[in-house]
């Protein structure tokens, strides 16, 4: 399902920001409820090599990574 579906059927969506350093994944997710809010974040660079994704809940609780 495409993420803009997937928000459209449930009215939230989470991002993920992952950086792999020292052997591992670590990074965050974070819940967001507005659509512009959400393409706003996944556009901002960190400027840390991070990776930048919107995925369902079920995807965002399998990264196992802090709330922000």
């Amino acid at each position: 399902m495409k993420a803009k579906t997937y928000f459209e059927e449930r009215g939230c969506i989470f991002g993920i920001s992952r950086k792999f350093e020292f052997g591992r994944w670590t990074g965050y997710t974070r819940k967001f409820t507005d659509w512009d809010e959400a393409q706003k974040w996944l556009n901002t660079e960190e400027y840390d090599f991070r990776k930048r994704e919107l995925v369902s809940e079920s995807k965002a609780a399998g990264f196992n990574m802090r709330n922000r």
